[in-house]
């Protein structure tokens, strides 16, 4: 499976790189909103993962219904530190298919990649 991972925390980035290759799977990853919005096309994931706050700029959230009104159909799971329940809410309003609190457990993640490696 491939995995797009938008993520500014190096820290993140390597725990998802880590679960990417024990589960087998390729992953590409972005540090901006804007820099995943230049190069995400339709086809280019089976998964697609993103942070909400990236600083400045585009947030996660915004990506997210960018890359749906450009006709990506991949599943978009959102990954965040935010636990609130009007992130939540925005997530699903903006096309995200779910919604993981930081911090990520590996198990939690592996679950998830299995889950849509099985769709």
């Amino acid at each position: 499976m491939h995995i797009i991972y938008i993520e500014d925390d190096l820290t993140n980035i390597a725990l998802v790189e880590r679960v990417a290759r024990l589960s087998h799977d390729t992953l590409t990853t972005y540090a901006s909103a804007e820099d995943a919005l230049l190069h995400i096309q339709p086809g280019d994931a089976d998964l697609i993962l993103t942070d909400i706050d990236f600083g400045n700029g585009m947030t996660g959230l915004e990506l997210t219904q960018a890359l749906r009104r450009r006709g990506i159909e991949a599943p978009i799971i959102t990954i965040t530190a935010y636990d609130l329940p009007e992130y939540m809410n925005w997530a699903g309003q903006v096309g995200s298919d779910g919604f993981i609190v930081k911090p990520v457990n590996v198990g939690d993640l592996l679950d998830l990649l299995d889950h849509y490696r099985s769709l």
